[in-house]
């Protein structure tokens, strides 16, 4: 099977970009890909439990084999947002976010 990166930088007012990346990414997971989806910018807002934005359900797809979540450390550390992500995405650089781009046979990039 193939694998898919994607990228969300949309802002919480962008909401439906949000669903529309969670939908794909369930969907690609559920016909057998590898899924990585990586948070930056404002997109981190989506990986915080209890805001009431963006998807319900991301904590759950956190645990699934071969359904992967990261996120840009440095904007949530600009954001204040430490330790409030949920605990399965893993926090990553702009290096990392940029291999996971030769990891992948596509990639798509969710933003504003």
């Amino acid at each position: 099977m193939g694998s898919l990166f994607l990228v969300l930088k949309a802002a919480p007012e962008q909401e439906e970009q949000a669903y529309f990346v969670s939908n794909l990414a369930r969907a690609a997971h559920e016909k057998g890909h590898k899924v990585t989806v990586h948070a930056f910018g404002d997109g981190i807002f989506f990986l915080v439990p209890h805001m009431e934005i963006g998807p319900e359900g991301l904590e759950a797809d956190m645990g699934k084999e071969n359904f992967h979540f990261m996120y840009c450390n440095h904007n949530v550390i600009q954001r204040g947002l430490e330790n409030k992500l949920f605990e399965g995405a893993r926090k990553s650089s702009t290096p990392d976010a940029s291999m996971e781009f030769l990891n992948h046979d596509r990639t798509l990039i969710f933003t504003r």
